[in-house]
């Protein structure tokens, strides 16, 4: 059973933040697919819950000048549905895809699956890919920090007291730009990742200029980039013993937990060169 809590709807941010700002045990309820299993505890403290989902400010995708802006409020399945996401950001749109089963993509939300900072999160290597930032609202000022100086540790980010995940920001392209995602998980369907990897090519056609970069999620206790295997493999043409020696330097750099619950260390090391060589594949950059 849930153990008890109170509950309040504010009807805009300041509201919000005002009232989180006032009370120490207010927590932030959006999607609630991660808030709600853990109220079912029978013992721990009396806890307020802030609604933030009747925030307009928090609501849509909006292209703007310099970057796309996706509302905290955004659920995965308006991330699935979105034409322009899927045309700019497709690996997000993968993302988005394999998320939970169509029952929780209804519900959760991106700033919600950020912020709980899980080191498996769907959302997790595209947004560090695409180098996203993330925009925080608190009662005095508003902020903009990159995802990777956001996600500080499992479970933990660059959130103050009285402050709220208001968009996601992601950068235009100035250049042509693909993208996959892909993840091993248990089972095929709803299931947590085992392991995450993200890879975008940038100028896909062009080998002397194209940039290729590689996000792994759920080896580490945050996403991240590897920036080794993304110096092996930009700038130059893809043949088979570029391609090994970047699996073997992308092997040899991650470090699986011991007591992960989904994959053996040894699994994740052997399947991460293999999904990296198959996303490459599927954007026609290596044969």
């Amino acid at each position: 059973m849930f153990r008890r809590f109170e509950y309040v709807s504010p009807l805009n941010l300041q509201e919000a933040i005002q009232t989180l700002t006032k009370h120490e045990q207010a927590v932030v309820f959006a999607g609630g697919t991660d808030l709600l299993p853990g109220l079912r505890l029978k013992s721990g403290s009396k806890k307020l819950l802030v609604d933030i989902k009747r925030c307009p400010e928090l609501k849509g995708i909006k292209e703007e000048q310099d970057h796309l802006s996706i509302g905290a409020l955004t659920t995965i399945r308006e991330i699935q549905q979105n034409q322009l996401i899927k045309e700019k950001y497709r690996a997000l749109w993968d993302a988005a895809n394999v998320f939970g089963c169509l029952e929780i993509r209804n519900r959760a939300t991106v700033g919600g699956n950020i912020v709980h900072a899980s080191p498996g999160a769907e959302s997790g290597t595209p947004l560090f890919a695409f180098e996203a930032e993330v925009e925080i609202t608190g009662l005095q000022e508003r902020r903009v920090v990159p995802i990777r100086e956001f996600w500080l540790d499992a479970g933990k980010v660059d959130l103050g007291s009285g402050e709220i995940v208001s968009r996601i920001l992601l950068p235009k392209h100035e250049r042509e730009v693909d993208s996959r995602y892909a993840r091993v998980s248990r089972v095929k369907g709803m299931d947590l990742a085992a392991l995450g990897i993200t890879v975008v090519v940038i100028d896909p056609g062009s080998p002397d200029t194209r940039e290729i970069r590689v996000a792994l999620s759920a080896v580490e206790r945050t996403p991240y980039r590897n920036s080794e295997a993304e110096a092996i493999l930009s700038h130059r043409e893809l043949d088979d013993s570029i391609i090994a020696f970047a699996k073997e330097r992308l092997i040899a750099s991650i470090h699986p937990r011991e007591t992960s619950l989904r994959a053996r260390p040894e699994y994740k090391r052997a399947m991460v060169g293999n999904l990296l060589e198959r996303l490459l594949k599927e954007m026609g950059v290596y044969r």
